[in-house]
């Protein structure tokens, strides 16, 4: 387990989403009660997904490795969120599913002991000599480890290190990319999509 320390600067209240994990989609999704300060409660069941990583979907091989890894990050756990526009959206950090856009940051305690990490694009490992609370991104963490591609169709500012991550995931064959040509998510979609247009251009034929 190679962890992934971020300091994600100071965060004003009103730009970022405190919330706790329900239940995990797959590698780049999950469900969350998100805190509302104002009215001081919470507002349940809400659908997000990260916004700079894409995971194997759960019908491809490593779909449902993606999702257990991911849910031992954060499964029951709370998360501080940034949400994320994008040009595609408007702006708007909504994606077509409805589901909010976000980076995610988990902020606990660390153990004594040594440990791997991923800062600022490179790899190392240190000793860590008392417990001490240290935040992690998310996305990082999952790409790292090789559980998932940046997504490669949005420019973002910290796409170099994201894309260094992966590049070390894929040198040391990590996770998914034990394979030696795992299929991104992105092409499996399409071929689906593709698949549908054909089978309803055959059913209007018959």
């Amino acid at each position: 387990m190679i962890f992934a320390p971020d300091d994600p600067g100071p965060i004003a209240a009103d730009e970022a989403l405190d919330v706790r994990v329900l239940k995990v989609f797959d590698g780049d999704g999950f469900l969350a009660n998100v805190w509302h300060p104002l009215r001081e409660a919470w507002v349940e069941r809400i659908p997000f997904r990260f916004a700079f990583i894409d995971a194997p979907e759960m019908e491809q091989p490593f779909g449902p490795e993606a999702r257990d890894f991911l849910l031992g990050l954060v499964g029951g756990k709370k998360l501080r969120l940034l949400p994320i526009g994008k040009e595609s959206t408007g702006g708007v950090p909504i994606d077509p599913y409805k589901r909010l856009l976000c980076m995610a940051y988990l902020t606990e305690q660390m153990d004594p002991g040594r440990v791997e990490y991923y800062h600022e694009g490179k790899r190392g490992s240190c000793l860590v000599t008392r417990p001490r609370s240290v935040t992690r991104n998310i996305e990082l963490e999952m790409i790292v480890n090789g559980w998932a591609w940046v997504t490669e169709q949005y420019a973002f500012d910290r796409e170099a290190e994201y894309f260094n991550a992966q590049d070390d995931a894929r040198r040391n064959r990590r996770g998914l990319w034990v394979s030696n040509n795992p299929d991104p998510p992105w092409n499996f979609k399409r071929r689906q999509k593709h698949r549908m247009r054909q089978a309803e251009g055959q059913g209007r034929l018959i």
